[in-house]
């Protein structure tokens, strides 16, 4: 078996290295001790003896050019069906204040520039009785980017809306015909109208920036595996707040992998440092700290799981929550869950796939609660 050698540079620990090449301490030490002479064995511990200057490493492990050596083509089902489930809660003072809870149908295909998106079967499963006739407008109007085309970045990410005049046209007779009465009668809906036609003029920011299209269209093109430590996948991933939608959040985004018997799952998680949420102070200090009583500490994190089929590569379930803490009095919570329901029948992977893989449900109570969602 060939090998490698890693040049020892100073302050290394045989877990700092074991990071780089996305290996275990352990595995590391085994090997190297197996192919190197007498004197230079690695004793049982995290400390590199200083006469050691080279640490014998596993061909199939060494990083290139910087990656992780088996990348692959993870990505959505294009020609698939997934529904999508969205979930929220607004708690103050440990009360749940609002809630509620919908379902959609989405279609993906391919087109020239990228992939095109089209929402169908919109439901309002639950939700808090004084949101009801709110949630109604706000699905109405919603209904303007039912279809969207958009260019792609190489990793997944929107570059840009290519159907722009087709949503405002639909947005100007949605308005129109349907929201135009509600905001004569009601000054709330009114600043709601003034918001979308703002967001409508730079459709393009707002798709991109939208948390939901950002985590369902996930970066997978650049997922590698496996990753047992957390790598950076993307930092500064800018979204739009949920809580405070003309306010910005920019994320840094880091993931591990693993395989179980049927699925490579990638765990995303995502935290937003506190030096960059300054700009929510103001808004949280004028609106809620006199009526809660507390200082403003904010804790804004995104947390989810893709499982993606091992053998076509495609997106079958991902699990995704997200989580808007100002103080310890004011708290919002949000989960998104995808789950393929149907797909291109010329997908001849999928045409064998048994009925137990076929059961999302059992791998999220399995393999995923959040860690803060009830801290």
């Amino acid at each position: 078996m060939s090998y490698k050698s890693y040049k020892v540079k100073k302050g290394d620990t045989l877990q700092r290295i074991a990071e780089i090449f996305q290996t275990t301490a352990k595995a590391l030490r085994e090997y190297h001790n197996l192919h190197c002479e007498l004197s230079n064995l690695l004793p049982g511990e995290n400390m590199i003896p200083s006469h050691i200057k080279e640490i014998l490493i596993r061909e199939e492990e060494v990083i290139q050019d910087g990656l992780v050596k088996n990348q692959n083509q993870f990505s959505l089902e294009t020609g698939g069906k997934y529904e999508v489930e969205i979930k929220n809660a607004l708690f103050i003072k440990d009360d749940l204040i609002s809630t509620y809870e919908t379902e959609n149908l989405w279609e993906f295909s391919k087109n020239s520039n990228g992939i095109e998106i089209t929402i169908t079967d919109k439901k309002i499963l639950k939700s808090t009785a004084q949101l009801q006739p709110l949630l109604e407008i706000i699905n109405t109007i919603n209904k303007s980017t039912d279809h969207l085309q958009l260019a792609l970045n190489k990793d997944n990410t929107i570059r840009e809306v290519l159907n722009k005049t087709e949503i405002l046209e639909k947005w100007e007779e949605i308005k129109f015909k349907y929201v135009k009465f509600h905001e004569m009668q009601d000054d709330f809906v009114k600043i709601i109208v003034e918001q979308y036609d703002k967001a409508f003029q730079n459709i393009t920011n707002h798709i991109k920036e939208n948390l939901l299209y950002q985590v369902i269209l996930f970066p997978s093109g650049t997922l590698k595996h496996p990753v047992l430590y957390p790598m950076s996948l993307k930092n500064n991933i800018v979204v739009n707040s949920l809580l405070f939608p003309e306010n910005n959040i920019a994320y840094d985004w880091k993931y591990t992998s693993k395989e179980t018997k049927d699925h490579f799952v990638f765990s995303l998680t995502a935290e937003a440092p506190s030096n960059k949420l300054q700009h929510f102070k103001e808004l949280y200090e004028k609106g809620y700290k006199s009526i809660l009583h507390a200082s403003f500490s904010p804790v804004f994190i995104l947390e989810s799981k893709y499982f993606y089929n091992k053998k076509t590569l495609k997106l079958e379930n991902a699990i995704i929550y997200a989580k808007e803490q100002m103080s310890k009095e004011l708290l919002y919570i949000v989960r998104y869950k995808l789950t393929l329901i149907s797909h291109d029948e010329s997908t001849e992977n999928f045409v064998e796939m048994n009925e137990e893989e076929c059961k999302p449900v059992k791998i999220f109570n399995e393999e995923l609660k959040s860690r803060f969602l009830f801290d």
